[in-house]
């Protein structure tokens, strides 16, 4: 038999790898637009792969639509499959790069956008001057899959992973507080409690609206506020506010990377646990374990009493019985 009938006759017999691998990144995506920027390629070659598994399947898959990608009922049986494919295929990978002994290659890291900018590079110096073969890939968007479907090494997130091969413990409780530049304040007082926070110029995160925790959570003034500014960007959201823009939500830590911010007089809004997980097979990978044991000292609640379960004020951060806290658990 010659290559080329060898070929064609796996073809045959087999569905092509790379279409199921597109079907799977658009079905979790939930658009070709996200899926094609995910794999790197146009639109029109995610078109045609899905396509050709269709026909090849001989089953519609998605259903197209201007709210976005639908899965037919064949299509969510297709994606049970392709997930434990893929799946399997991370595993095999974690296991035989479990050989290597050296701390080097590329480890694709997922946060929440504001704890990637704030918890996690700031400390990405010394790391990486420590660990000079390793290479970094940071990943953010919302709307991207995260570990345990293959795309990233180590997740740090606000939602605890539910599979049963994938290791996750928290590292962190964020505490959401109301904050105002001294701007703002001196030209239009400090609300005196949340309620009369409606009164006042307010920017949003558009996170706190679509994440079905956080609606419960704003449900008591949601009704009351039309928010002078809406992003989905942490660092926009903190830069308004810093600037006098109005008051904003944020984690208490905010108190510490802009010194014209003020944590206002009205207590924490949420308190949010901060999980860290990566695959089962990665404890084997040496370049994932270093990045894992580095991420967690990122958190480190003792150094950093933000981070910790209980609410600390941040006009508490500095005080000595926050100090006396930390040599108290030191020693314990």
């Amino acid at each position: 038999m010659t290559t080329r009938e060898g070929t064609e006759r796996l073809n045959r017999e087999f569905v092509d790898w790379s279409d199921l691998r597109t079907f799977y990144a658009v079905a979790t995506a939930g658009s070709m637009n996200a899926a094609a920027e995910l794999m790197g390629v146009t639109q029109s070659a995610i078109s045609k792969r899905l396509g050709q598994l269709e026909l090849r399947l001989g089953a519609r898959l998605l259903e197209r639509s201007p709210a976005g990608i639908q899965l037919t009922e064949a299509g969510a049986e297709a994606l049970d499959h392709v997930t434990t494919m893929m799946r399997a295929s991370q595993s095999l990978e974690n296991t035989l790069r479990g050989r290597e002994t050296k701390t080097e290659g590329e480890v694709k890291i997922w946060a929440n956008d504001g704890v990637l900018a704030y918890c996690i590079t700031p400390n990405m110096g010394a790391f990486l001057s420590e660990n000079p073969g390793l290479r970094l890939s940071l990943l953010s968007d919302r709307n991207l899959p995260k570990q345990g479907q293959g795309y990233a090494d180590v997740v740090v997130g606000f939602d605890q992973p539910r599979q049963a091969e994938v290791i996750s413990f928290p590292v962190a409780t964020l505490h959401y507080c109301a904050f105002s530049s001294r701007d703002y304040i001196a030209t239009y007082g400090s609300p005196s409690g949340l309620l009369d926070v409606a009164h006042h110029r307010v920017l949003n995160h558009t996170h706190y609206t679509e994440n079905a925790g956080w609606k419960d959570k704003t449900a008591q003034i949601a009704g009351l506020i039309e928010p002078a500014i809406m992003t989905d960007c942490s660092a926009s959201l903190l830069n308004a506010a810093a600037a006098g823009a109005g008051i904003a939500v944020m984690p208490s830590y905010a108190s510490r990377l802009d010194s014209r911010l003020v944590a206002l007089p009205i207590p924490p809004l949420a308190s949010v646990k901060v999980w860290l997980s990566f695959h089962e097979s990665a404890r084997r990978v040496p370049r994932i374990r270093t990045v894992v044991s580095w991420m967690r000292n990122n958190f480190d609640r003792r150094k950093n009493p933000w981070f910790r379960d209980e609410f600390v004020p941040p006009n508490l951060f500095d005080a000595p019985s926050t100090a006396a806290w930390v040599e108290d658990k030191v020693v314990a």
